[in-house]
Protein backbone atom coordinates (compact mmCIF):
# COMPACT_ATOMS: atom_id res chain seq x y z
CA UNK A 1 0.00 0.00 0.00
CA UNK A 2 1.41 3.05 -0.86
CA UNK A 3 2.28 5.85 1.89
CA UNK A 4 0.22 8.45 -0.29
CA UNK A 5 -2.39 8.29 -3.14
CA UNK A 6 -1.42 7.10 -6.38
CA UNK A 7 -3.63 8.43 -9.33
CA UNK A 8 -0.73 7.47 -12.22
CA UNK A 9 -2.89 4.54 -12.86
CA UNK A 10 -6.38 6.22 -11.71
CA UNK A 11 -9.34 5.18 -13.79
CA UNK A 12 -11.33 9.06 -13.83
CA UNK A 13 -7.15 10.40 -14.61
CA UNK A 14 -8.51 11.17 -18.21
CA UNK A 15 -11.59 13.55 -16.39
CA UNK A 16 -10.44 15.13 -12.95
CA UNK A 17 -8.03 17.48 -15.26
CA UNK A 18 -6.26 18.11 -18.34
CA UNK A 19 -2.69 17.88 -16.49
CA UNK A 20 -1.26 16.13 -13.61
CA UNK A 21 -1.97 19.32 -11.51
CA UNK A 22 -5.02 19.26 -11.87
CA UNK A 23 -5.13 15.81 -10.47
CA UNK A 24 -3.18 16.88 -7.75
CA UNK A 25 -5.60 19.80 -6.98
CA UNK A 26 -8.35 17.58 -6.72
CA UNK A 27 -6.54 15.16 -4.84
CA UNK A 28 -5.51 17.69 -2.04
CA UNK A 29 -9.63 18.79 -2.38
CA UNK A 30 -7.90 22.53 -3.39
CA UNK A 31 -11.54 23.02 -5.73
CA UNK A 32 -14.28 21.52 -6.39
CA UNK A 33 -14.45 18.61 -9.01
CA UNK A 34 -16.94 19.24 -11.77
CA UNK A 35 -19.99 18.08 -11.79
CA UNK A 36 -18.83 15.10 -14.46
CA UNK A 37 -15.28 14.55 -12.96
CA UNK A 38 -16.39 11.47 -10.47
CA UNK A 39 -19.68 8.83 -11.43
CA UNK A 40 -22.68 10.78 -10.12
CA UNK A 41 -24.60 9.11 -7.44
CA UNK A 42 -28.28 8.17 -8.31
CA UNK A 43 -31.54 9.51 -7.47
CA UNK A 44 -33.74 8.74 -5.17
CA UNK A 45 -36.20 7.59 -7.24
CA UNK A 46 -33.16 5.72 -9.38
CA UNK A 47 -32.44 3.90 -5.94
CA UNK A 48 -36.20 2.89 -5.55
CA UNK A 49 -36.30 0.99 -9.21
CA UNK A 50 -33.14 -1.03 -8.43
CA UNK A 51 -33.75 -4.71 -8.65
CA UNK A 52 -31.90 -7.14 -6.70
CA UNK A 53 -30.56 -10.45 -8.61
CA UNK A 54 -32.89 -13.39 -7.44
CA UNK A 55 -31.28 -16.06 -5.68
CA UNK A 56 -31.27 -19.71 -6.76
CA UNK A 57 -32.26 -22.95 -5.00
CA UNK A 58 -28.25 -23.49 -4.55
CA UNK A 59 -27.88 -20.12 -2.35
CA UNK A 60 -30.07 -21.47 0.74
CA UNK A 61 -27.34 -24.33 1.34
CA UNK A 62 -27.10 -23.29 4.82
CA UNK A 63 -30.76 -23.13 5.20
CA UNK A 64 -31.12 -26.47 4.04
CA UNK A 65 -28.45 -28.22 5.96
CA UNK A 66 -30.18 -26.88 8.99
CA UNK A 67 -33.56 -28.25 7.62
CA UNK A 68 -32.04 -31.28 6.31
CA UNK A 69 -32.82 -32.63 2.69
CA UNK A 70 -36.18 -33.61 3.21
CA UNK A 71 -37.54 -30.55 5.12
CA UNK A 72 -35.91 -28.49 2.68
CA UNK A 73 -37.49 -29.81 0.46
CA UNK A 74 -41.37 -30.13 1.36
CA UNK A 75 -40.26 -26.21 2.20
CA UNK A 76 -39.51 -25.18 -1.07
CA UNK A 77 -42.45 -26.65 -2.23
CA UNK A 78 -44.55 -25.38 -0.34
CA UNK A 79 -43.17 -21.88 -1.42
CA UNK A 80 -43.62 -22.51 -4.79
CA UNK A 81 -46.97 -23.80 -4.49
CA UNK A 82 -48.25 -20.69 -3.29
CA UNK A 83 -50.66 -18.51 -6.12
CA UNK A 84 -48.69 -15.08 -5.42
CA UNK A 85 -46.83 -14.18 -8.10
CA UNK A 86 -44.08 -12.36 -5.85
CA UNK A 87 -43.75 -16.38 -4.61
CA UNK A 88 -40.38 -16.66 -5.69
CA UNK A 89 -36.71 -17.89 -3.65
CA UNK A 90 -36.30 -14.54 -3.32
CA UNK A 91 -39.22 -14.52 -0.71
CA UNK A 92 -38.48 -17.30 0.66
CA UNK A 93 -37.09 -15.97 3.85
CA UNK A 94 -40.69 -14.24 4.40
CA UNK A 95 -42.52 -17.39 3.73
CA UNK A 96 -40.71 -19.20 6.27
CA UNK A 97 -41.25 -16.50 9.00
CA UNK A 98 -44.89 -17.60 8.58
CA UNK A 99 -44.07 -21.40 8.01
CA UNK A 100 -44.32 -24.54 10.69
CA UNK A 101 -40.21 -24.65 10.08
CA UNK A 102 -39.75 -20.95 10.93
CA UNK A 103 -42.40 -20.83 13.36
CA UNK A 104 -40.90 -23.46 15.38
CA UNK A 105 -37.42 -22.13 14.73
CA UNK A 106 -37.01 -18.59 14.51
CA UNK A 107 -33.62 -18.60 14.01
CA UNK A 108 -34.02 -20.40 10.41
CA UNK A 109 -35.65 -17.09 9.39
CA UNK A 110 -32.72 -15.00 10.10
CA UNK A 111 -30.50 -17.72 8.45
CA UNK A 112 -32.45 -17.45 5.50
CA UNK A 113 -31.75 -13.77 5.44
CA UNK A 114 -28.26 -14.25 5.51
CA UNK A 115 -28.35 -16.91 2.87
CA UNK A 116 -30.31 -14.67 0.56
CA UNK A 117 -27.89 -11.42 1.25
CA UNK A 118 -24.82 -13.41 0.43
CA UNK A 119 -25.74 -14.75 -2.42
CA UNK A 120 -27.22 -11.29 -4.04
CA UNK A 121 -23.41 -10.24 -2.91
CA UNK A 122 -22.60 -12.93 -5.38
CA UNK A 123 -24.52 -12.09 -8.39
CA UNK A 124 -24.37 -8.26 -8.12
CA UNK A 125 -23.54 -6.65 -11.17
CA UNK A 126 -19.68 -5.67 -11.60
CA UNK A 127 -19.36 -2.30 -11.18
CA UNK A 128 -15.77 -0.02 -10.92
CA UNK A 129 -15.29 1.23 -7.37
CA UNK A 130 -14.04 5.02 -6.96
CA UNK A 131 -10.68 4.48 -5.43
CA UNK A 132 -8.89 6.79 -2.30
CA UNK A 133 -7.31 8.72 -5.09
CA UNK A 134 -10.64 10.05 -5.93
CA UNK A 135 -12.04 10.69 -2.81
CA UNK A 136 -9.30 11.16 -0.51
CA UNK A 137 -9.75 12.27 3.15
CA UNK A 138 -9.13 15.88 2.44
CA UNK A 139 -12.23 16.13 0.00
CA UNK A 140 -14.63 14.25 1.98
CA UNK A 141 -14.07 16.48 5.13
CA UNK A 142 -14.47 19.38 2.26
CA UNK A 143 -17.53 18.15 1.21
CA UNK A 144 -19.88 17.51 4.67
CA UNK A 145 -23.22 17.38 3.02
CA UNK A 146 -21.86 15.35 -0.11
CA UNK A 147 -23.99 11.84 -1.02
CA UNK A 148 -22.84 8.88 -2.09
CA UNK A 149 -23.99 5.60 -4.17
CA UNK A 150 -23.26 2.40 -2.47
CA UNK A 151 -22.00 -0.81 -4.50
CA UNK A 152 -25.17 -3.06 -4.56
CA UNK A 153 -22.80 -6.15 -3.97
CA UNK A 154 -22.48 -4.27 -0.48
CA UNK A 155 -25.94 -6.12 2.38
CA UNK A 156 -27.04 -4.94 5.89
CA UNK A 157 -28.86 -7.25 7.92
CA UNK A 158 -30.36 -6.37 11.50
CA UNK A 159 -31.05 -9.66 12.72
CA UNK A 160 -33.07 -11.28 15.92
CA UNK A 161 -30.60 -13.97 15.92
CA UNK A 162 -26.44 -14.01 15.98
CA UNK A 163 -27.00 -16.60 12.82
CA UNK A 164 -23.19 -15.69 11.02
CA UNK A 165 -21.27 -18.26 13.32
CA UNK A 166 -23.97 -20.99 12.74
CA UNK A 167 -24.10 -20.36 9.18
CA UNK A 168 -20.29 -20.82 9.02
CA UNK A 169 -20.66 -24.15 11.05
CA UNK A 170 -23.16 -25.42 9.05
CA UNK A 171 -21.39 -24.93 5.85
CA UNK A 172 -18.01 -26.58 7.06
CA UNK A 173 -19.58 -29.66 7.94
CA UNK A 174 -20.89 -29.28 11.33
CA UNK A 175 -24.53 -31.03 11.36
CA UNK A 176 -24.93 -30.96 14.55
CA UNK A 177 -23.88 -26.91 15.08
CA UNK A 178 -26.48 -25.90 18.39
CA UNK A 179 -29.32 -23.26 16.79
CA UNK A 180 -27.87 -19.88 18.72
CA UNK A 181 -30.10 -18.51 21.53
CA UNK A 182 -32.50 -14.34 20.62
CA UNK A 183 -29.60 -12.08 20.60
CA UNK A 184 -29.83 -9.20 18.35
CA UNK A 185 -26.81 -9.08 15.36
CA UNK A 186 -25.83 -6.82 13.04
CA UNK A 187 -24.37 -7.53 9.93
CA UNK A 188 -22.40 -6.13 6.79
CA UNK A 189 -22.48 -9.05 3.82
CA UNK A 190 -20.08 -7.57 1.20
CA UNK A 191 -16.55 -8.61 -1.13
CA UNK A 192 -13.28 -8.79 0.12
CA UNK A 193 -10.78 -10.08 -1.63
CA UNK A 194 -12.04 -12.14 -4.07
CA UNK A 195 -14.48 -13.79 -0.97
CA UNK A 196 -17.77 -12.43 0.42
CA UNK A 197 -16.99 -11.17 4.05
CA UNK A 198 -19.58 -11.58 6.57
CA UNK A 199 -18.61 -8.51 9.84
CA UNK A 200 -20.81 -7.63 12.25
CA UNK A 201 -21.19 -4.27 12.95
CA UNK A 202 -22.05 -1.82 16.07
CA UNK A 203 -25.59 -0.31 16.06
CA UNK A 204 -23.88 3.11 15.76
CA UNK A 205 -21.72 1.59 12.70
CA UNK A 206 -24.78 -0.15 11.03
CA UNK A 207 -27.04 3.26 11.15
CA UNK A 208 -24.22 5.28 10.25
CA UNK A 209 -23.63 3.10 6.81
CA UNK A 210 -27.45 2.41 6.40
CA UNK A 211 -27.84 5.90 6.40
CA UNK A 212 -25.29 6.50 3.93
CA UNK A 213 -26.60 2.98 1.87
CA UNK A 214 -30.12 5.24 1.85
CA UNK A 215 -28.91 8.44 0.27
CA UNK A 216 -28.34 10.74 3.37
CA UNK A 217 -25.50 13.02 2.74
CA UNK A 218 -22.20 12.91 5.39
CA UNK A 219 -23.44 15.47 7.57
CA UNK A 220 -26.94 13.44 8.16
CA UNK A 221 -25.73 9.83 8.46
CA UNK A 222 -23.47 10.74 10.81
CA UNK A 223 -26.29 12.72 13.03
CA UNK A 224 -28.46 9.43 12.75
CA UNK A 225 -25.24 7.79 14.54
CA UNK A 226 -24.87 10.24 17.28
CA UNK A 227 -28.47 9.11 18.35
CA UNK A 228 -28.22 5.59 18.01
CA UNK A 229 -26.60 4.27 21.12
CA UNK A 230 -24.26 1.28 21.13
CA UNK A 231 -20.79 2.98 21.42
CA UNK A 232 -19.14 5.60 19.18
CA UNK A 233 -18.19 5.06 15.64
CA UNK A 234 -15.65 2.55 15.42
CA UNK A 235 -15.41 -1.06 16.26
CA UNK A 236 -16.46 -2.20 19.93
CA UNK A 237 -13.47 -1.53 22.33
CA UNK A 238 -11.64 0.85 20.06
CA UNK A 239 -11.34 4.60 20.24
CA UNK A 240 -13.86 7.28 18.70
CA UNK A 241 -13.73 7.36 14.73
CA UNK A 242 -14.12 10.02 13.06
CA UNK A 243 -16.84 9.67 10.50
CA UNK A 244 -14.74 10.97 7.62
CA UNK A 245 -12.27 8.57 8.83
CA UNK A 246 -14.77 5.81 8.87
CA UNK A 247 -15.60 6.83 5.51
CA UNK A 248 -12.56 6.73 3.98
CA UNK A 249 -12.02 2.91 5.00
CA UNK A 250 -15.28 2.21 3.04
CA UNK A 251 -13.68 3.76 0.12
CA UNK A 252 -10.79 1.64 0.32
CA UNK A 253 -12.78 -1.04 1.10
CA UNK A 254 -14.12 -0.48 -2.99
CA UNK A 255 -17.94 0.45 -1.12
CA UNK A 256 -18.47 3.69 -3.16
CA UNK A 257 -19.91 3.89 -6.67
CA UNK A 258 -21.17 7.38 -7.18
CA UNK A 259 -20.61 10.81 -5.33
CA UNK A 260 -22.75 13.95 -5.33
CA UNK A 261 -19.68 16.69 -3.73
CA UNK A 262 -22.84 19.20 -3.63
CA UNK A 263 -26.18 17.13 -4.24
CA UNK A 264 -28.39 19.82 -3.43
CA UNK A 265 -27.10 22.14 -6.15
CA UNK A 266 -27.00 18.75 -8.27
CA UNK A 267 -30.67 18.03 -8.25
CA UNK A 268 -32.83 18.83 -10.83
CA UNK A 269 -36.31 20.42 -9.49
CA UNK A 270 -39.21 17.83 -10.64
CA UNK A 271 -42.07 19.35 -9.78
CA UNK A 272 -44.41 16.69 -11.73
CA UNK A 273 -42.61 14.24 -9.00
CA UNK A 274 -44.85 12.60 -6.18
CA UNK A 275 -43.66 11.78 -2.84
CA UNK A 276 -43.21 8.12 -2.78
CA UNK A 277 -42.26 5.87 0.04
CA UNK A 278 -38.27 5.39 1.25
CA UNK A 279 -36.96 2.26 0.23
CA UNK A 280 -36.52 -0.47 2.38
CA UNK A 281 -32.59 -1.70 2.11
CA UNK A 282 -32.54 -4.45 4.86
CA UNK A 283 -32.85 -7.62 4.31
Amino acid sequence: MPSRPDFRNCVHQGIAGPSPDHILASIRAEYCLPPASLPPAPSPAARRKRSEPVPQLEAFAALARALGAEAFRQLTKDLLRQRDPRGTLARLPDFLSQHRYGRATPALVDLARLDRAVAQTERAPALQSIGACCLPPALLRAHPDLALAIHPAWHWLDLSYPVDRWRAALLAGAGTAPVPAARPVRLRVHPSRGAIAVRRLTARDHAFELALRRGDTLRQAATRADKVGGGQIGAEGSPPRDPVDYLHDLVMAGAITGVSLHPVADAAPDASASPTQEEEVTS
